[in-house]
């Protein structure tokens, strides 16, 4: 797990620290705006790109292409989002286990990701809440403890004396408090 600490999106860790508290508490609510954003940034960027160069143009030369092509990728990721929760809970799982479990074989990877898109799709509301409360949780974590060495915090309780890799155990103590935490604030209203 110490290749968490590598991950570029840890690069600005404050920022994926709040990023992955939301998603963590709220991630069943805003992944329908996850998907649509995403979508627009993939149509306003590849989707632009690629309609200048059949239509033998550019970008800076017909601005309205990046516009046109991101209201696309939104559309096309709100039916995404409508019709495809198998895709989003694989994809989900998958982000989970490669971060959690990353020398297990891809067979396996592959067979959790489906797994977890199976779940998504027979019980929508309660395997979004949990996988978006792990998926945020593990980002959280990971930032808060690149957070906290940047202070100096582990060397300052001297945690290296007792464990050989004091940010493996915090990553994975802050992770399991987190997810539970978010998990439970997530499914307050699901059977309510």
């Amino acid at each position: 797990m110490n290749h968490i600490l590598d991950a570029q999106i840890f690069e600005l860790p404050y920022v994926s620290f709040i990023a992955g508290l939301l998603f963590c508490f709220l991630g069943r609510k805003m992944l329908g705006f996850i998907v649509i954003l995403f979508g627009f940034i993939i149509g306003y960027t590849w989707g632009a790109t690629l309609l200048a160069d059949v239509m033998n143009t550019t970008t800076a030369s017909s601005p309205w292409i990046q516009w046109t092509t991101g209201i696309v990728g939104a559309a096309l990721g709100l039916v995404a989002w409508k019709f495809s929760m198998f895709l989003i809970g694989t994809l989900i799982g998958l982000f989970i286990v490669r971060g959690l479990l990353p020398s297990v074989p891809g067979v396996a990877h592959a067979g959790i990701a489906l797994t977890s898109g199976i779940l998504v799709h027979l019980y929508r509301e309660p395997v979004i809440a949990l996988l978006t409360a792990i998926s945020g949780a593990y980002i959280a974590a990971g930032s808060a403890v690149i957070m906290l060495n940047m202070f100096g915090f582990l060397n300052a309780v001297g945690i290296h004396s007792i464990f050989s890799n004091p940010a493996t155990l915090l990553i994975v103590v802050l992770t399991g408090l987190f997810a539970l935490t978010g998990y439970k604030f997530q499914t307050r209203d699901i059977n309510a």
